[in-house]
């Protein structure tokens, strides 16, 4: 309320100077409020990148413009005549010339300036016809990638409405002549760019495309949607593709070149967000940025070629000027040299690189990229230093020095003083070699006449210390911080225009960088594991440290504590899954216990310890010895009760009423079908005292509950993200010794009978008999701790039957989804509000498991070698049996996508997880009970438009997953959130114990 005070005590002052002073600062204050003029505007024209970078800058739209000149950043005061200079050639045989390797001193891999390339030659592609002009934008926005301009960027798209590009194709033919791994990256960008593309059109936030195979290419509106369509996923696509390069130089490449990754800190230079100043102005950004000769002649980083990458330039040097020693190769033999290799290419879809070649479908084999990737991160960079660039790049460092005379560039100590360094006094201060500072001064004479592009590249490099791992000269190790942000932070699609909407939400927050990330908040880690899935794991160091050695990994990750986290060794390719629809094969391989086991049991040991956990064992004797006890008829009678009042009360206490008061709305998934089987699983299961609310006394909230045992559902059954598998892994130990003590805190009461004043509370609620749940979890605890008489086993089985309510929420929205506004809803509306106690909707259940299960199938593993129909299945293979195609088998059911009630029961192919925790008969039973509750509402039907729809899509990535929804993060997830129904307010339900 300041500025209300401030306003009523100026209006409130006599006319005058202080009045007129204090009028002026708000003035002033609120003026500087806002952009003058607005950094950005309405409209798609405005929110994606053209082609040459230009209107980055609206005001100056040819500010950064691919084709336009490179900007001067620092005023020559001192003369650099050329004809007083000593001849390049010279220079580079007394100060460049590579004595011997010398490894890179903080470890960093060949890969690292192979990345370094790629951001490099996004921003710097000089004209062969005119050394003024910058042919690319000054922008980091992928241009090697998507083209320079609008002719080469037309060249690597598909243009079929999808928004793609050809299969690993890009645009840059300079890459073409650099070692190939440079090329191997950008291809995975190449792959992302279609990854995000495919995933926009599935996921269709706007829901304004349609599937372009339903588009007739006779009609001239549907060629013009598609069109539309196509120009819209392509463009955003290549706004979160740029995204993705932005973070992984902010994430992996930042920490290498600051030296985090040796210290295991997360922490990022962040440089795009606004900041306010002291008078109240924002601080620039978004405004645009031109590239400078200065900083052109800075990223000649020739020196740290690594000793293998050195060899592949001399091999192609030989090939490209047919074996002209390199002392004798000219400007003028590298012009037409150039010339003939440009009129030889052939189409950009046919490029290759290094060795490998493309397959059928234009794509690189993915073990080939892997193979040329993971042997980059092996290969050490050599050290920053003078004479340590080697002889095969004289005319590149030759052409580079003449090419910054040409230019008129200032001296190494304008360029120092530009950036407020102190300017060096002598060739000694300079570099403390002797030799090297003695040859410099015979050349140049005087230290102010050291020229800009030799004085960066043989200044004495900075030392691996604290803040330092890139270790070059100290001028450059400068001076690339600055450049950066203003790369970045002047660029108005990394700042005004970097938005959820822009982007859509989920494109938005896939690009994001994540400081827990595993590798310390890799970035290039989710790349590769998403790009080269079977070649890239889930803890290898290749995988989130790839641009560092895992040499020198060796030596770090041990001074961080964490080299258990992390495998040295370089990845083994996963071998590919078998998988078979066929109704008969799945059958027989599910038939096969003891050939066919499933592979759970591994991964629950890495967060569970101990046995009991038995949904993800292979022993059937203990599954159906606890099966049985937890359908035993008053057990099933209880729960079916607990289920259906429960949903009853949260009815009554989640729904709210629209104005008028005749409607209300209730959010089933987000407020019945998650917090009922959660309530079950914590009461009737493991004996969890549930807070309805934060400030109530209790164990945990139902939220904080099925986030947790969705966590340990997702980690032990589905298919995670290797990038993200180790970061699950921790939070699902956590979560397991979190629920396992709750739970073991009431067995010390029920089983054991030992009682502490801590417990008495729970003990008493327990045996009071006030509370049916209480009495349902007592008599459960007791039957499987006289099977084992383990307290432990007991805590694991509880929870593994805890964790299987997880897949009930999901299964429920499916059957609810099914039906609603279906030609069998009516029907079954009358048998659910019958008063008939025999009444059952048992056979709709199992049609909706069957059309719309929760999870596609199962994963087995072949214990010994067998045949399958047509499978020959060797011992060890894994396979993945995709039930729900299984089906769908015509022969089985015949008209398989309709709703058939008289289908045999025992032809159904059920999944794992529920049926192997409660059974078929428990499941089918609360489904049944859960929904009379729903039903028993008068006029149940799905909320207006997207509200009443289910926000899900289809999954392609992952075998388990059939749809995919987006979580609060718009991260993708396994789990729906919402699915809002309307009822007439006619509600009349008991209060009860749960809501």
């Amino acid at each position: 309320m300041l500025l209300e005070h401030a306003l009523t005590f100026v209006s409130r002052w006599p006319e005058g100077d202080f009045s007129t002073k204090l009028q002026a600062k708000i003035v002033q204050l609120l003026y500087n409020d806002l952009a003058h003029p607005a950094p950005t505007s309405i409209g798609n024209q405005y929110a994606w990148r053209t082609a040459d970078g230009s209107y980055n800058n609206i005001q100056a739209p040819d500010m950064g413009k691919a084709g336009t000149p490179y900007s001067r950043s620092v005023q020559q005061t001192h003369p650099l005549p050329k004809n007083q200079l000593p001849d390049a050639s010279l220079v580079f045989d007394t100060l460049l010339k590579r004595e011997g390797f010398v490894k890179h001193p903080a470890g960093l891999s060949s890969l690292f300036f192979s990345f370094a390339a790629l951001v490099i030659h996004s921003v710097f592609r000089t004209s062969h016809q005119n050394v003024h002009i910058n042919e690319t934008s000054s922008y980091v926005d992928l241009s090697p990638l998507y083209g320079h301009n609008q002719a080469a960027q037309d060249l690597v798209r598909v243009r079929d409405g999808r928004g793609l590009l050809h299969p690993d194709v890009f645009a840059e033919d300079r890459l073409l002549l650099l070692p190939p791994a440079v090329c191997a990256l950008l291809v995975l960008f190449s792959r992302n760019h279609n990854y995000v593309a495919r995933k926009l059109l599935e996921i269709n936030e706007r829901g304004s495309w349609q599937d372009p195979s339903k588009l007739s290419p006779d009609r001239p509106e549907d060629q013009k949607k598609l069109l539309e369509q196509e120009e819209e996923i392509f463009q955003i696509a290549r706004l979160i593709n740029c995204g993705w390069f932005a973070t992984t130089v902010f994430s992996d490449y930042f920490s290498c070149i600051l030296g985090l990754v040796r210290t295991g800190n997360t922490w990022s230079l962040l440089p795009f967000g606004e900041m306010r100043m002291d008078d109240h102005t924002t601080f620039e950004r978004g405004r645009g940025n031109v590239c400078s000769a200065e900083f052109n002649c800075l990223y000649r980083w020739h020196a740290t070629t690594s000793e293998v990458d050195e060899r592949w330039v001399k091999a192609i040097s030989h090939k490209i000027f047919e074996g002209k020693p390199i002392e004798e190769v000219t400007p003028t033999d590298f012009k037409l040299a150039a010339r003939k290799m440009m009129s030889a290419q052939p189409s950009i879809t046919e490029w290759t690189f290094g060795t490998i070649h493309r397959q059928a479908d234009g794509s690189f084999r993915d073990e080939d990229l892997a193979q040329i990737l993971q042997e980059a991160t092996e290969h050490p960079a050599a050290a920053f230093r003078a004479r340590g660039t080697p002889e095969v790049m004289r005319l590149h460092e030759i052409m580079g020095i003449e090419q910054n005379r040409a230019w008129g560039v200032c001296s190494l100590n304008d360029f120092r003083q530009y950036l407020g360094l102190k300017p060096y006094k002598t060739f000694l201060e300079w570099n403390s070699n002797p030799e090297i500072a003695d040859a410099a001064e015979k050349l140049y004479g005087d230290i102010e006449y050291l020229e800009l592009y030799v004085g960066l590249q043989a200044e004495e490099a900075k030392p691996v210390m604290d803040g330092a791992g890139l270790c070059p000269g100290y001028t450059i190790s400068r001076a690339i911080l600055s450049d950066a942000i203003a790369l970045t932070r002047g660029d108005r699609f990394y700042t005004y225009d970097y938005t959820p909407y822009n982007m859509t939400a989920w494109g938005f927050a896939d690009c994001q960088r994540d400081p827990n990330a595993f590798g310390f908040g890799s970035t290039l880690g989710r790349l590769f594991t998403r790009t080269l899935p079977r070649h890239y794991n889930n803890n290898s160091v290749y995988t989130f440290f790839p641009l560092m050695t895992p040499e020198s990994m060796e030596k770090y990750l041990p001074d961080i504590g964490c080299q258990g986290d992390y495998v040295l060794a370089r990845p083994k390719v996963a071998p590919e899954e078998v998988v078979t629809k066929n109704y008969a094969e799945v059958g027989e391989i599910l038939h096969k216990k003891d050939e066919f086991v499933p592979p759970y049991a591994a991964q629950a040991a890495k967060i569970i310890k101990g046995s009991g956990f038995f949904t993800a064992t292979t022993d059937d004797k203990e599954q159906a010895e606890i099966l049985a006890i937890l359908n035993e008829a008053q057990s099933v009678n209880m729960t079916g009760e607990f289920f259906l009042s429960t949903t009853k009360q949260l009815i009554a206490s989640k729904s709210y009423a629209l104005v008028g008061g005749k409607v209300r709305c209730i959010d089933v998934v987000r407020d019945i079908f998650k917090v009922v089987p959660t309530l079950w699983a914590a009461t009737d299961v493991g004996g969890i005292h549930v807070k309805v609310k934060d400030s109530d006394d209790g164990d945990i909230t139902s939220s904080e509950l099925y986030d947790a045992l969705s966590d340990i559902y997702t980690f032990v059954f589905l298919d995670v993200d290797a990038a993200k598998y180790m970061v699950l892994q921790k939070k699902c130990r956590e979560h397991v010794e979190k629920l396992t003590t709750l739970i073991k805190e009431h067995l010390d009461l029920t089983a054991m009978s030992k009682l502490s004043i801590h417990n008495l509370a729970s003990f008493t609620r327990t045996l009071s008999g006030k509370s049916k749940s209480d009495k349902s979890q007592h008599e459960l605890v007791k039957k499987l701790y006289d099977r084992t008489k383990s307290l432990d086993q007991v805590a694991n089985t509880l929870l593994a039957i805890m964790v299987s309510t997880i897949e009930l929420s999901l299964a429920l929205t499916n059957v609810m989804n099914v039906y609603l506004d279906s030609p069998h809803e009516e029907a079954m509306q009358n048998i659910l509000t019958s008063s008939d106690p025999k009444a059952s909707v048992d056979a709709y259940v199992l049609e909706a498991f069957r059309l719309d299960p929760p999870f596609r199938g199962v994963h087995r593993v072949a214990t010994k070698d067998s045949t399958i129909g047509s499978l020959s299945i060797p011992s060890g293979t894994r396979l993945f049996l995709d039930i729900a195609a299984a089906n769908f088998n015509e022969d089985t059911f015949p008209n398989p996508h309709a709703v058939v009630l008289s289908r045999s029961r025992e032809r159904y192919l059920g999944n794992d997880g529920l049926y192997r925790a409660i059974g078929e008969n428990l499941t089918v039973m609360i489904i049944n009970k859960v929904l009379r509750g729903i039903f028993a509402q008068t006029n149940i039907r799905r909320a207006p438009g997207q509200s009443g729809q289910l926000k899900r899509f289809r999954e392609h990535a992952s075998a388990m997953q059939i749809f995919t929804y987006l979580d609060k993060n718009q991260l993708p997830t396994a789990w729906p959130s919402s699915f809002v129904m309307q009822v007439s307010d006619t509600l009349a339900v008991p209060h009860g114990p749960h809501c």
